[in-house]
């Protein structure tokens, strides 16, 4: 009876251990990353004008592909860094639809293109990071290393010497952010005297002219500086990641360990090398004697059969030695006992065939400990600990209102809510006096991006324009027409939101406005109108209800992202209200990065409109001006429907100078039913901005068919 009690309790004993390591494998599953970096070649020499000499047959190349793909579903990692992509965009597309994952790829060396379409025909070569889905991964930045001017992008691509870039994408684990670093350097010889020598004894038995040997020389000297020149580059860069968040690099920085310009990086950066040696299997990431696709980098002649002369012989003495020159780092906020396993990958053949001529990198992390340590990016609203309050003139410029001066100020969480006051007082020279207060809790800024509850926000708005503009209404209103009226605006807004997702969001609202038209001659065409279009005074109160998808990378710079915007309107008969209305608008905005310099395509477009009976000139629809068309004066056009379309290129120029080029379209109806696709109007747009840290000054000129509207203001319009 006690032997069966005593096998009992160890059979219960086995299993509860077995239950506990089930729990601790599960945490550190939980927490751990799975990563790869491989440069999954190109299979081009780089030699050719109209297109590049190319080692292998697309048949090849695609078996090849399949190969790494087969592999990567056997290892099933989380994260993956590849370079040499070619063509960057479709590949690395291709296999992240492959595996179910996210990607994120930068263009490096293309030639002359638009699109795919240019030369050389061939190469339209990059890197590439591509994320599980659960991670999130969004694009953060991209970091020139090397190459002099040039443009390079999926649109468009104009450069004539060799770019490498590090991409920079963004994860999140359990709500905390984590930058991933992908790098592609410069391939270079290093300088070593064994190698001068072998080049020399090469040259002596090949009877290489003198001059050619000082070309190589001096090209040798040149790539092995431009190498250093990138790796010190890179270091800046790491170095302006915020110390209080975590990344992690890797890629081909085709530098051997043992270079003390990569151990001047590593101390730097305080980085932590993922690399742990394997007495039994492969150490090396580029090995000739195994590795046949790297035959094709030692021979003498190119991909064509011609001989190859100067530096391009001596990297093929260079490229016949094995190294380790792919690598994954840690920052610092890393230990090496977090390192759960390392291993060269992709190293074994099938039917003779190896994915690349490099073998890849495996790592896997374990983010437990490091996920305390840094800072975290809640998807959730919380309380906010810091205070601040941040005044600051305004200055500005505007060919409707003439120069404009008067103050801001921002009081943030003043009263421990997480809440924000904003206050505005502005006057103009030709008249315009705007007073605002707008109260949110919690702060409109910093619940954005984030689920919540509940929020309020409060609008008071008060504005006057003594000189207000009025053509007449519809499409066909003449510019002669013209005339003067004050205007005289007063709005309140109370509005309860509700973040149901991090990019969700719905708001409900009550709105009371006043609206006051005065100082109109008796000769007027407002005083001809029918009743009450011509009404000097309207008050009422309408119910809002606006939903919102929002995924921009930015509120005051946005890069990449959609907004999808619904709105109504319904403003009710009571006995405070003269007017009642329905009012519906679509919006819809749109982000994408170009190309290299952060070229930015940016779309704006919305239709609205109003459902009344002879609702007065105050509440029909305006088109005109400094936020909707540029180069046609405020409320240009007026009616009950108006669609707008904003289509910019934004790009920088120099330091924090950035310049845009764009066009501005509009038209209104009577009604919804009568929209149609003729005589819109439209003027192109030409600007420059000022980015600083918070905020955007800017200055637009928009040419429009009747006049030229000058507007210096702050913030993108969109």
């Amino acid at each position: 009876m006690n032997y069966a009690n005593n096998n009992l309790k160890d059979l219960i004993m086995k299993i509860i251990c077995l239950l506990i390591f089930i729990s601790i494998s599960a945490l550190a599953q939980d927490t751990s990353l799975k990563i790869v970096t491989f440069n999954v070649w190109a299979g081009l020499d780089y030699i050719g004008k109209m297109k590049m000499g190319e080692y292998e047959t697309s048949e090849r190349k695609e078996q090849r592909f399949n190969l790494l793909l087969h592999q990567l579903r056997i290892i099933k990692p989380d994260v993956i860094f590849l370079q040499e992509a070619n063509p960057a965009g479709k590949y690395s597309s291709r296999l992240a639809d492959s595996l179910g994952f996210y990607e994120i790829h930068q263009v490096c060396n293309a030639g002359i293109k638009i699109g795919a379409v240019g030369i050389p025909s061939n190469l339209n070569e990059g890197i590439a990071i591509l994320a599980d889905k659960k991670l999130n991964l969004k694009y953060f930045d991209v970091w020139k290393l090397g190459g002099s001017f040039g443009v390079l992008g999926d649109a468009l691509s104009i450069h004539f010497d060799e770019f490498n870039f590090a991409l920079v994408g963004r994860i999140s684990i359990d709500d905390t952010p984590v930058y991933l670093v992908n790098a592609h350097l410069a391939a270079a010889v290093p300088i070593d005297s064994i190698l001068s020598k072998k080049f020399e004894f090469f040259c002596k038995n090949n009877s290489i002219s003198k001059e050619e040997i000082q070309n190589t020389y001096w090209k040798w000297t040149t790539n092995f500086n431009k190498q250093n020149d990138e790796l010190e580059i890179l270091n800046e860069h790491l170095k302006k990641i915020p110390n209080n968040f975590s990344f992690i690099i890797g890629g081909d920085f085709n530098i051997n360990p043992e270079r003390k310009e990569l151990k001047k990086l590593i101390t730097s950066c305080g980085l932590t090398d993922t690399f742990v040696k394997n007495t039994f299997n492969q150490n090396y990431t580029w090995d000739p004697s195994i590795n046949q696709n790297i035959s094709y980098s030692t021979k003498t002649v190119d991909a064509k059969g011609n001989k190859l002369s100067g530096y391009n012989l001596l990297s093929t003495i260079y490229d016949s030695q094995p190294r380790r020159i792919d690598y994954i780092f840690l920052d610092h906020h890393f230990k090496k006992d977090n390192i759960l396993a390392y291993k060269i990958i992709f190293d074994s053949t099938k039917n003779n065939l190896y994915p690349s001529d490099h073998f890849g990198v495996y790592s896997e992390i374990n983010f437990k400990e490091t996920l305390n340590s840094v800072s975290k990016e809640l998807s959730e609203v919380t309380s906010l600990k810091d205070k601040s309050i941040e005044p600051f003139p305004i200055i500005s410029y505007d060919t409707d209102v003439g120069f404009g001066y008067g103050a801001k100020a921002f009081f943030l969480n003043q009263l421990n809510l997480s809440e924000s006051f904003d206050l505005t007082a502005f006057n103009s020279t030709k008249g315009e006096r705007w007073y605002r207060l707008v109260f949110s809790i919690p702060d409109f800024e910093y619940r954005q991006g984030k689920t919540y509850p509940l929020a309020f926000d409060l609008i008071v708005d008060y504005d006057k324009y003594i000189r207000n503009n009025f053509y007449g209404v519809g499409s066909k209103s003449n510019y002669s027409n013209l005339e003067y009226y004050t205007k005289e605006p007063f709005e309140v807004n109370m509005i309860l939101s509700r973040g149901f997702k991090n990019n969700l969001v719905g708001q409900i609202g009550l709105k009371f406005k006043y609206i006051r038209n005065f100082n109109v001659s008796d000769t007027s065409v407002i005083r001809k109108l029918r009743s009450p279009l011509s009404s000097s005074k309207v008050n009422y109160t309408s119910a809002l209800i606006n939903l919102r998808y929002d995924t921009r990378n930015s509120f005051i710079n946005p890069s990449d992202g959609v907004v999808l915007q619904g709105e109504s309107e319904l403003a009710f008969n009571n006995s405070f209200t003269n007017i009642s209305f329905n009012k519906y608008a679509l919006w819809f905005q749109y982000y994408y990065m170009l190309f290299y310099p952060k070229t930015i395509f940016a779309l704006r477009t919305s239709l609205q409109t109003l459902i009344g009976n002879n609702l007065p000139i105050q509440i029909l629809l305006p088109l005109g001006g400094n936020n909707t068309l540029r180069g046609y004066p405020q409320d240009r056009f007026l009616d009950y429907t108006a669609a707008l379309i904003n289509a910019e290129i934004r790009y920088p120029i120099y330091g924090r100078f950035g310049g845009t080029l764009g066009i501005d379209a509009g038209k209104v109806w009577n009604s919804i039913s009568k929209i149609n696709l003729n005589n819109w109007a439209y003027s192109p747009i030409a600007g420059l901005r000022f980015y600083m840290d918070t905020f955007i000054v800017r200055l637009d000129v928009g040419f429009g068919k009747e006049t030229t509207g000058v507007y210096f203001n702050f913030g993108q319009i969109f």
